[in-house]
């Protein structure tokens, strides 16, 4: 294989140095200081070399005979000896006459040259006869050492998995980067960029690679903002449903409360795309899921309540009924009533409003047997109804079951009630699989994750529990096949402590450079590597990770496959089918 792209013999390069950069920043959040060595190349100028350093590109300068320490190239600077010492000072007509010449010789010049700043990988490359093998090497170059361009199938080599699943094409290479999938799925993932960078278009597609590759895999995606239910429909008419704290149960009501990109407007009409919720909503209404826990009552506690509060001789014969019911209908004192039988549940609604026969309408006992024959009735009314509200713990149970569809989206566009639905389901979650030891594999994706895991809470508006929440997930799930992905905007503004958790990683551009040095410094990123990303366009990211890729902790930058030329072209197909 063409280990090294000397562009027709074109390239040519040499280290001057290599140095530490330190950058800082402060903001309201604080200050931040981080820091990262930086090597400086000098590189012979060509049109055609110079043309290809403005792409992402990966260096190997050598060590020894045979072994080349691998640097990625952050930016670049062309330079003419005549501009050494041009300034202000020298007259302005000399000065264009100065440029004029520069302009006019940089081809043909032997004073022309580029100036190269590399970050290093810590990765040695070692050539043998028949093939080229890569392992950590944290050692510095010497100064002077030659410097060659990595080829397009030394790069393919360093970084791609033979086997592994496509996230995108490597931007300079046009080449596909394979991934592990499942190790991005089993160590957790984030995804970090400004409002439009293509986070939810990112995530979707993620998604929908994840439940082909994976056919044991459950997702449950928390939504706030109301895009999955669009970016994924293709997916949750085939194998998904929807809950949600509105009723959003007819098409204009579900179209209101989604986004649908202006992108994806020209792929698709507005009466084809309310053609494709209609099919949905009539296969998979949307369920309604509620922050309400129902109470907990067993038989042997409400005998006891009864008992306590009733007075001496009063409602024994109501009383002794309770008992023997207890007993004959094959219940045990831990029974709950919400799971007595239909008639069961109606007998002993008889038995409550006997017994409040005995007791004053204002007393706390009467209104404490209202309260509960009211709950048992609405038992009763719920199981009727096809489309019964949820509570977050029967939801986590839900999904853990046989009957569950593998791809479940909750939208809840408030943030409060957000942040106590996942809390509870991710608590409960976590709970279940460690004492029911279920093997089902859970990947709960959190979009704007700010609001889940901030870094300021409050127990007043559950974010002080969403934290403590999420972040047991992170740390503990995986053993459980329990994981999370992340999604967010407001870098600056989240926990820390769980977004170290994060083994794989997704950056576009974030306009503050506070959130670039805390991206940097989170995951021991080169400062001059994420200052790329401030040049990305919609659905270009930079891509590190610590176990999905060849080599491990490696930033490339690609270009993300589009989700919505997916999702239509899988709509029209689902005509077919209907």
């Amino acid at each position: 294989m063409r280990v090294f792209d000397d562009v027709n013999g074109k390239f040519e390069a040499r280290l001057r140095e290599q140095r530490e950069r330190v950058t800082s920043t402060r903001g309201r959040e604080g200050e931040i200081v981080v820091s990262s060595q930086v090597a400086l190349l000098e590189v012979k100028f060509s049109d055609e070399v110079f043309e290809k350093l403005q792409e992402p590109q990966f260096v190997a300068v050598e060590k020894k005979k045979n072994q080349y320490l691998i640097y990625e190239i952050a930016s670049i600077k062309p330079l003419h000896y005549q501009m050494v010492g041009m300034d202000e000072r020298i007259p302005r007509d000399i000065r264009w006459e100065m440029m004029e010449s520069i302009y006019e010789s940089w081809e043909e010049s032997n004073e022309t040259w580029i100036n190269v700043w590399a970050v290093p990988t810590k990765y040695r490359m070692t050539v043998n006869d028949e093939s080229i093998e890569f392992v950590k090497d944290n050692s510095i170059p010497l100064p002077g050492s030659r410097v060659y361009l990595l080829s397009r199938e030394s790069v393919e080599r360093f970084l791609s998995m033979e086997e592994g699943i496509v996230v995108g094409k490597l931007l300079g290479f046009e080449l596909d980067l394979k991934v592990n999938l499942n190790s991005m799925i089993k160590y957790h993932m984030g995804a970090f960029g400004f409002t439009g960078s293509g986070k939810s278009n990112l995530l979707s597609y993620l998604i929908r690679k994840s439940l082909e590759s994976d056919k044991d895999l459950k997702v449950i995606v928390f939504d706030i903002a109301g895009e999955y239910g669009i970016h994924l429909l293709d997916e949750l008419i085939k194998e998904g449903e929807m809950f949600s704290t509105e009723n959003i149960n007819n098409v204009e009501n579900f179209l209101d409360s989604q986004v649908i990109p202006d992108t994806l407007e020209d792929k698709i009409s507005f009466a084809e795309l309310q053609k494709y919720v209609s099919i949905f909503l009539n296969s998979k209404a949307v369920k309604l899921v509620t922050t309400l826990k129902p109470p907990t009552l067993t038989l042997g506690q409400l005998y006891e309540m009864l008992q306590q509060e009733l007075k001496p001789g009063t409602g024994m014969i109501e009383l002794n009924r309770i008992s023997e019911f207890t007993t004959i209908k094959g219940y045990t004192e831990e029974t709950d009533v919400s799971n007595l039988k239909d008639n069961d549940r109606s007998e002993l609604i008889g038995i409550l409003n006997s017994l409040m026969r005995y007791v004053s309408e204002k007393s706390n006992i009467y209104k404490s047997m209202q309260s509960l024959s009211e709950y048992l009735n609405s038992l009763s009314e719920k199981e009727k109804k096809e489309n019964k509200a949820v509570n977050p713990e029967d939801l986590a149970d839900y999904v853990l079951g046989e009957n569950s569809n593998r791809l479940t989206v909750v939208y809840v566009p408030d943030p409060e009630k957000a942040r106590a639905i996942a809390s509870a389901f991710i608590d409960t979650l976590l709970y279940l699989k460690k004492t029911k030891g279920s093997r089902k594999k859970v990947l709960v994706v959190l979009d704007e994750a700010q609001e889940f895991i901030p870094d300021k809470t409050s127990k007043d508006d559950y974010s002080d529990a969403s934290n403590k929440s999420v972040e047991a997930l992170l740390r503990q799930g995986r053993k459980y096949r329990a994981h999370c992905w992340l999604s967010t905007q407001r870098l600056a503004h989240l926990n820390t402590n769980a977004v170290q958790q994060l083994h794989s990683y997704f950056v576009s551009t974030l306009p503050r450079l506070y959130d670039r040095l805390v991206i940097a410094d989170a995951f021991s990123l080169n400062t001059d590597i994420i200052e790329r990303t401030t040049e990305l366009e919609t659905g270009q990211w930079l891509f590190v990770s610590y176990k999905a890729t060849r080599q491990k902790n490696v930033p490339v930058f690609i270009q993300a496959p589009n989700n919505e030329e997916i999702l239509v072209e899988n709509l029209k197909k689902i005509d077919n089918l209907v």
